[in-house]
């Protein structure tokens, strides 16, 4: 029951990527309709040791299939198309024909093609690639139209002759592969709390203050001999891993774009500060992840330097030249940020290596940046990789596509960056664009579906758009109140450095540098918010196990905007509005102990209050967590 003791305004909202507007999802729907392709998602998705293993291609509108063959090797040795001479390595298998759909979206049928590997043992790794031949004698590979890699039809009006020219085999086809293993996220990233770290924003190197450059693209001093410098603090915070953004050779603030995967910026610091760093963060017993970009580089890359002044280069067939405007493949098309072909061994030797290189030095793993624009099989060879050199070290994609290709990185990948539930979050919290129910649905859902193939690492905000506090208008209650029911879900909760002392911003996300300002010091700290979020995530830690177990909800108020949940014996309360409210707590899961007094754990606000014996007050936007 609640008893009402108003609602603002929603607050105008920016998600990034292609798919979070209406207009970029219906052309994803549309395109997806068209050709044949296959999503590099196997069944099961994560191969186990003597489980058979079902491969399966979409042909849509565009083509007619006749016949369809999946060509494979277990030995390692790139596999040969059917068409080719036998290599005495590569096994063909006819794909059958398993099912017709009926697409509305192109109002005509699908088909789905399939066959199925067979068991094999621990440590294979499995290649294949997937052929057609159509009805017009046009032989055709899947790679065309991945998904996963992002290739798919933006116009899919334009269909002609050429479409069937793009999807003839000009080259080699895409290889696809996998690894047979045991492997599982390590147990430590369950319970971890996660702090985001801008290196360049975060802190100088003692004695020394920021740049008072007016320009926010401007570097602002940040070492990492100022992160270890704060080491303290964050100890004393709660949280138990770091996550540094790029600390590679690069000419920008963020470091996104390398000119070396193998040493550090001079500006942040020399090879010798980040291993100080980890070794001081492990005394703490903090962890510590480097942002690793696999998908591109910068185009000062001596890589790319060469390739693009020598046709004949070495690493010319890293990258993908083309008659684009810019003449090659660069990321989001960004003329300084040239493409990698991540399946050419030259190029996986070089990534690999310096993945290694880092774990050999003592960090504990990698956010992996636009992991979806890197192709599962250099994933795949990346983990095993890694894992040889360090068997606890956690991988963690940044993947902003449909569920289902996020969730065919399982297994290439310990987990991966909850935007999802971010979406959630946002909608319930920030736009009010979601009722109690339709968040309790989508939470129930989006957990049902992932299940537990990947880590879910959630976060309120990162460095590629508006800060919460700044979307709900400096309102230090609204952040609290996502900040309680994120910490109550069970991905590992990332804190984007600056959140627990209010920082925001100047202005809204139109460069995405007014997401990166400095950190607050001293006085311009907000003391009570930090007080506020160490208890936070003692909360979490001491009751880490709680938060796995399954969800039930105890109350949906959609009139009053209330939502209450609980795991096993604690229960969370939100009140989502501008209005306080009363709530009436039930008993414990299976009866009984409705007339013990609950113990109230954390309040959001310090109005959060018990009244009676099991009657909770929350002010308005106000949150609690109790043991019932």
């Amino acid at each position: 029951m609640v008893t009402e003791v108003g609602r603002e305004p929603a607050v105008p909202e920016y998600v990034f990527g292609p798919l979070s507007t209406v207009e970029g999802r219906a052309r994803r729907a549309r395109s997806a309709g068209f050709g044949f392709y296959h999503d590099s998602a196997t069944e099961p998705l994560d191969p186990r040791p003597g489980e058979r293993i079902t491969i399966a291609a979409q042909a849509g509108a565009g083509v007619a299939v006749v016949t369809a063959t999946l060509s494979f090797t277990v030995d390692g040795t790139p596999p040969h198309s059917v068409a080719e001479a036998e290599d005495g390595h590569t096994a063909h298998l006819a794909m059958k024909r398993a099912e017709v759909t009926w697409d509305t979206s192109q109002w005509r049928h699908a088909e789905r093609w399939e066959s199925a590997i067979p068991a094999q043992p621990a440590g294979t790794r499995v290649r294949y690639i997937i052929s057609a031949l159509t009805s017009s004698g046009h032989l055709i590979d899947s790679p065309h139209f991945d998904l996963a890699a992002g290739e798919f039809v933006e116009d899919p009006g334009a269909f002609d002759a050429s479409f069937i020219k793009r999807m003839m085999r000009d080259g080699a086809p895409r290889v696809y592969e996998f690894y047979i293993d045991e492997e599982r996220a390590p147990a430590w990233l369950s319970d971890a709390v996660i702090y985001q770290i801008f290196v360049d924003r975060f802190a100088p190197d003692p004695g020394r203050s920021f740049s008072r450059r007016s320009d926010p693209a401007a570097f602002q001093r940040g070492t990492l001999k100022g992160v270890m410098a704060q080491l303290d603090y964050l100890s004393e915070l709660g949280v138990n891993c770091l996550w540094l953004t790029p600390v590679f050779p690069s000419p920008s603030h963020h470091g996104y774009d390398a000119t070396d995967h193998m040493s550090i910026e001079p500006r942040l610091g020399s090879e010798q500060d980040l291993r100080r760093l980890l070794e001081a963060a492990h005394t703490r017993r903090i962890r510590v992840l480097l942002d690793f970009v696999a998908n591109h580089v910068s185009n000062r890359h001596p890589a790319f330097v060469a390739a693009s002044r020598d046709p004949a280069s070495p690493t010319r067939p890293w990258f993908y030249f083309d008659d684009s405007p810019a003449g090659y493949r660069c990321y989001y098309d960004i003329p300084e940020l040239p493409v990698l072909n991540t399946d050419h061994p030259g190029v996986r030797d070089y990534l690999i290596g310096a993945a290694c290189h880092w774990l050999a030095l003592g960090c504990d793993g990698f956010r992996l940046d636009h992991a979806h624009g890197v192709t599962h099989g250099f994933w795949s060879e990346f983990r095993t990789a890694t894992r040889a050199v360090r068997p606890d070290c956690v991988t963690i994609g940044e993947i902003t596509e449909t569920p289902p290709v996020t969730l065919s990185f399982a297994g290439r990948m310990d987990g991966v960056l909850d935007f999802g539930l971010l979406e959630l979050l946002r909608s319930f919290f920030v736009t009010g664009e979601l009722s109690p129910s339709e968040f309790d649905v989508g939470l129930s859902r989006h957990f049902a579906y992932y299940g537990t193939s990947l880590a879910l690492p959630s976060f309120l905000d990162n460095h590629d758009m508006n800060r919460l506090l700044w979307s709900v208008e400096g309102d230090q209650r609204r952040l609290r109140l996502a900040a309680v029911c994120q910490f109550a879900l069970p991905g590992p909760p990332i804190i984007y450095y600056g959140t627990e002392v209010g920082l925001s911003q100047r202005r809204g996300v139109v460069r995405l540098e007014e997401a990166r300002l400095p950190m607050l010091r001293g006085d311009a700290q907000d003391s009570t918010l930090l007080a506020f979020y160490r208890m936070l995530i003692r909360v979490r830690r001491d009751l880490g196990a709680a938060w796995s177990k399954p969800r039930r909800a105890v109350l949906i108020d959609d009139r009053s905007n209330i939502y209450a949940f609980a795991c096993g014996e604690y229960l969370v309360a939100l009140n989502n509005r501008a209005r306080a409210a009363r709530v009436s707590l039930p008993g414990k899961p299976g009866g009984g102990g409705e007339g013990k007094e609950v113990d109230l754990l954390l309040a959001s606000d310090e109005a959060v209050e018990l009244q009676g014996a099991r009657l909770l007050y929350l002010p308005a936007f106000g949150g609690a967590i109790c043991r019932l």
